[in-house]
């Protein structure tokens, strides 16, 4: 429950209404009571049971005034900020996570925090639909994966047509998570935005690259073989490898090699799905053998 001291979500005028209000409720049972002890003790006074008496009662009446008004006010904080918090998140467009409000005891706020429900619901589906409908990542600007299948789908298709070469090519960067768990997930995403960038300095007009996971990436080379493929491929595995890195965390000494795979259209096969899979296979093997950073044959 919010701490009746920090209305951060209010609008100052609520604020200072209900900060007057709780004011109100807690020094007036105290003066009422002042006043009522008054009427019954006489002056001078005399410390007898009865005065004493008197006022404890009193006392302990004029308190238990003063913690019902607290919980008046309370009882109209908690709702109106938390349905103020949750508009603000859904209007900044943060409805990643369900809303959670459970208000009882006022119609109008129960029926706005329904409200509000469906509202943040409706939209996270939304946002859903169109980062799956979307075709870039919004991260690194590259391609993303359902996109990218179709893509090669396509390119296989018309370099079958015109009887030319297609070549796929599956990048994985090794140690990425240990480089984000070192300096932290922010540095991590540096990466990959400088790792699109070395991407894109070697991408004709006609290449397509995509980001599939958060360390592997895969680039379609129409009208290449696996010859022409495997130089430029080579290029890109150098300039990741020296400086992508260092860019970020100049004092970071370990080294992170970039390991690739590479198929052929007709050579490794006729289907998005057997070029996909041999290219991948081939760079999960150039991993395991380390030394050899690209792999197009086995």
């Amino acid at each position: 429950m919010p701490n009746l001291g920090k209305f951060t979500f209010m609008p100052t005028r609520s604020r200072y209404q209900l900060l007057v209000s709780f004011c109100l409720m807690s020094v007036v049972p105290v003066l009422v009571g002042v006043y009522i002890a008054s009427l019954f003790v006489k002056f001078p006074f005399q410390d007898n049971p009865e005065n004493i008496m008197t006022i404890s009662w009193v006392s302990l009446f004029s308190l238990a005034l003063s913690y019902l008004g607290y919980l008046v006010t309370r009882g109209l904080v908690h709702p109106i900020e938390e349905v103020t918090h949750t508009a603000q998140r859904i209007a900044e467009g943060k409805v990643e996570e369900p809303v959670l409000l459970d208000i009882q005891g006022c119609d109008e706020l129960e029926e706005l925090s329904s409200s509000l429900k469906t509202i943040s619901s409706n939209a996270r589906e939304l946002l859903e639909k169109v980062e799956k409908l979307s075709l870039k990542d919004k991260l690194t600007g590259l391609h993303n994966a359902s996109y990218i299948r179709d893509r090669l789908n396509e390119e296989i298709q018309r370099a079958i047509h015109y009887q030319c070469p297609c070549s796929f090519a599956y990048f994985v960067v090794e140690n990425l998570d240990l480089y984000a768990s070192r300096y932290g997930q922010s540095a991590a995403e540096e990466v990959l935005k400088l790792i699109a960038g070395v991407f894109n300095r070697y991408l004709s007009d006609f290449d397509k690259a995509a980001r599939i996971t958060q360390e592997e990436f895969v680039i379609i080379f129409p009208d290449r073989n696996k010859k022409k493929t495997i130089e430029v491929v080579e290029k890109i595995e150098k300039d990741i490898d020296h400086g992508v890195f260092l860019k970020v965390v100049p004092e970071d000494k370990t080294r992170y090699k970039v390991f690739a795979g590479v198929s052929e259209d007709p050579l490794d096969g006729v289907s998005e799905t057997e070029l996909y899979n041999k290219a991948q296979r081939r760079a999960k093997i150039a991993m395991a053998k380390g030394d050899a950073l690209v792999e197009a044959f086995a």
